[in-house]
């Protein structure tokens, strides 16, 4: 098959030569137009390359934002929870304090009572006891 090829070569070449000027001025614009179609199709691919990695990147920013965005949801919601959590044990530690003071207000009460019947059931006069 080689020699084939080889053969109409030679072949145009010789039928080039038979025209002259002409014929080498057509070869050589054929030729021209040939290697001009060869690199618009090269360049073409070299474009649609970029453009596939350019997109192929793009592509994976997106998929590294979506990624990014969930995991800032869920740190949102791990600190939403952690704030909800601390509020309800302020809230555990205010109710105790409260149930705290009233204990204490009652036991005051209460020893204050005490105090109040146990010195009015024992009054003593000043001078009859020496």
């Amino acid at each position: 098959m080689e020699k084939t090829i080889v053969n109409e070569v030679v072949s145009a070449l010789e039928a080039v030569k038979s025209y002259g000027k002409p014929g080498f001025w057509i070869l050589l614009v054929s030729i021209l137009i040939v290697l001009l179609v060869i690199a618009a199709v090269v360049y073409q691919r070299i474009v649609i390359k970029r453009f596939q990695m350019a997109s192929k990147a793009t592509h994976e920013n997106f998929e590294i934002a979506a990624d990014l965005r969930k995991r800032a949801l869920e740190v949102k919601k791990q600190d939403e929870g952690l704030r909800q959590r601390e509020l309800e044990g302020k809230e555990r530690k205010q109710q105790q304090q409260q149930v705290l003071k009233r204990s204490q207000r009652a036991l005051k009460g209460s020893v204050s009572h005490t105090i109040t019947l146990g010195l009015a059931g024992k009054r003593v006069p000043n001078n009859e006891n020496k």
